[in-house]
């Protein structure tokens, strides 16, 4: 036995230094393997952050004839909601309503309108997750991009607004 310096004068066996190395390899080489997993699984959720949306990149971009709620979407906090509708029977004026809704809040009216097909579009400015829902027998198209689309605050076409 020998005098151990760093145990305080306590005497402890020898151990030869091939035991420690053998010991000490696998400590170490489990150290590197979680210093890798821990890398991994950092760059891995570092990766999944959307990436930046170029302005004509839509974020809906949809279409279909009759009711439908569309799926919700993200949106930024300046977006603009363009559509059209047509309805194929060109002797019989029919609705058409979009709504959009944002989570947890009531719908709000995007537009509402009456004819044989219009369009129009209208920019907002509110981020938040987002549902819309197109009423109406006809067949529409709702298409969503983030930024200003077009220069009125509202733009509607060959179709009565109301």
């Amino acid at each position: 036995m020998t005098t151990d310096a760093e145990a305080g004068g306590v005497r402890m066996p020898s151990r030869p230094s091939s035991t420690r190395r053998r010991f000490a390899a696998p400590t170490a080489a489990g150290a590197v393997v979680l210093v890798s997993l821990l890398m991994t699984a950092c760059s891995s959720s570092s990766t999944t952050a959307a990436a930046p949306r170029s302005p004509s990149d839509p974020y809906v971009n949809q279409s279909g004839t009759g009711n439908k709620t569309l799926a919700a979407v993200a949106l930024p906090s300046l977006w603009t909601v363009t559509w059209r509708f047509d309805c194929e029977d060109p002797s019989t004026r029919r609705p058409f309503e979009l709504t959009a809704t944002k989570a947890g809040a009531s719908p709000v009216t995007v537009t509402k309108q009456t004819g044989l097909g219009g369009g129009g579009f209208k920019p907002f400015r509110t981020a938040g997750t987002f549902t819309f829902a197109v009423t109406t027998s006809c067949g529409w198209t709702v298409s969503v991009r983030s930024g200003r689309g077009g220069t009125s605050t509202t733009g509607t076409t060959a179709a009565t607004s109301t």
